[in-house]
């Protein structure tokens, strides 16, 4: 490991020797695997008994209730955890426990059936964004994503997990001081330097340098400054990254304090809202006043973090800020999108026709599933769905996503998409599998089957899977190629 980022860490975390030892044979193991339960779509019982069932082993995690490290049978690992149909439906999330904590801090691990709306700053590849539909079920939650590269499998996510109360927009974060006290609470997740990396390979340090860490450390202040401004007063800010450096986590934060001390505060962040789930080395740091340096580098009350060889994570950082006052700032312009002032936006997405709402309603009510409280929005030639009506924040972002991508229309018919399927199990024209039927389907094979011709939703083990087409005798899977088995 690069000599000059251990000894950065032990000079400024006031290491000793011995714990300096630990952390390095700390990153030398893999990090567990872990899954987050989609508890939106299934309870936290039903799962484990469907998976436990075939054999996988579930152990509890240091602090969160719903997120599992998993180990599976030997014979089962020839098959990727996100090709498995649990997976697939939406069930879980393939999430990293530390990379789980940012919303577990803002919620204070509670489910909030408040109307909020939330804006995740940085939200790719969608972990983040999914967690948060589930602390704050009756939300909006508009995930903002910059890298158009990476918004492929961000909205594969975002589907498969069934977003149906969230929008994607693709501003530079920094855009968003330009819309004044539009959110409630916003999590930044922020772009920061690759110290997360040394999990995987020992040359992940070997360009770490000083130089580039600041650079990132001003775009993240860029970023926070933003949060802090399109924040309401009296609501927050959850600000984390995956790196233990302070240039990029104590110093931004220190940053915006200094600038902005009469609009925020910093909100201390206990170990844990639970306090019987506190590990015992930090609840007597948290509780008793220390003049220990180590104790006061490493932020035991007011920031988070996660350290690999004591909490047996990955490394990340948490902070949290209150929003306590209104800013008034020439800063705040009318809204725009890259340098073009636009007024009230003008979207990309069209409502529904009244013939084309008709259509979208016949196909589901042959499902007997009822679209009542749902609502239809037409982009070019797709069909999204979602539960919340957006007329609220309409004319004030640009939406580039709004989920779920449920039809498509090819020369002038709708076809479904496979996602139409997998968000609830519906009361009819279901087909059972069972897991040979469904490897098959997963492989490109077609399955001989004794159903009249059309659209019916798969089922495996009481899991909605997905929507196939029966055609001639034969049923054909509309899963993308991109995650077919080979």
């Amino acid at each position: 490991m690069k000599k000059d980022f251990v000894e950065y860490i032990k000079t400024e975390f006031w290491f000793s020797d011995e714990e300096v030892a630990k952390f390095e044979e700390a990153l030398k193991r893999p990090l567990k695997k872990s899954v987050r339960i989609n508890t939106r779509k299934i309870s936290i019982e039903d799962f484990k008994k469907k998976v436990e069932a075939k054999g996988w082993i579930l152990t509890s995690t240091p602090l969160w209730k719903n997120i599992f490290y998993v180990d599976r049978p030997e014979e089962q690992l020839n098959i990727a955890l996100w090709n498995t149909p649990e997976h697939i439906s939406g069930y879980f999330y393939v999430q990293e426990v530390a990379a789980s904590s940012s919303p577990f801090y803002m919620s204070a691990d509670k489910i909030d059936d408040w109307k909020y709306i939330i804006l995740d700053m940085s939200a790719s590849p969608g972990g983040k964004t999914t967690q948060l539909l589930e602390y704050y079920p009756n939300s909006l939650i508009v995930a903002n994503e910059l890298d158009k590269s990476r918004l492929k499998w961000f909205f594969s996510n975002l589907d498969r997990m069934s977003a149906l109360k969230a929008v994607a927009t693709n501003y530079d974060g920094r855009f968003f001081k330009q819309i004044p006290e539009l959110f409630d609470k916003v999590l930044l997740d922020a772009p920061c330097s690759w110290e997360w990396t040394a999990f995987k390979t020992d040359d992940a340090l070997k360009y770490r340098n000083l130089k580039n860490i600041k650079n990132v450390a001003k775009l993240q202040f860029w970023l926070l400054e933003a949060a802090i401004k399109t924040t309401k007063p009296g609501w927050e800010i959850v600000y984390s990254t995956c790196t233990l450096n302070k240039f990029e986590n104590e110093w931004v934060i220190n940053k915006a304090l200094e600038k902005y001390w009469e609009y925020v505060e910093i909100v201390p962040i206990r170990p844990h809202p639970n306090p019987l789930l506190w590990e015992e080395r930090e609840q007597e740091q948290f509780n008793t006043p220390s003049t220990n340096k180590g104790e006061r580098a490493r932020g035991w009350g007011f920031f988070k973090r996660n350290w690999p060889h004591l909490d047996l994570t990955g490394w990340f950082f948490i902070a949290k800020l209150k929003k306590v006052k209104s800013i008034s700032t020439d800063e705040s312009l009318p809204l725009t999108r890259g340098k073009a002032r636009m007024g009230a936006v003008k979207q990309n997405f069209e409502k529904l026709s009244r013939n084309e709402e008709s259509l979208v309603s016949d196909f589901f009510n042959k499902f007997w599933y009822d679209l009542k409280w749902k609502y239809l929005y037409k982009y070019k030639d797709e069909i999204h769905l979602t539960s919340e009506n957006l007329n609220y924040i309409w004319d004030k972002i640009f939406l580039y996503k709004i989920w779920v991508n449920i039809w498509n229309i090819k020369d002038n018919s709708f076809v479904p998409t496979y996602y139409a399927g997998t968000f609830e199990k519906f009361s009819k024209n279901t087909v059972v599998l069972d897991k040979d039927g469904l490897d098959k389907l997963l492989q490109g094979f077609e399955l001989e089957q004794n159903l009249e011709d059309g659209y019916y939703q798969v089922i495996h083990e009481d899991i909605p899977v997905w929507i196939a087409k029966q055609k001639n005798g034969m049923l054909k899977s509309m899963v993308p190629t991109k995650m077919m088995r080979k």
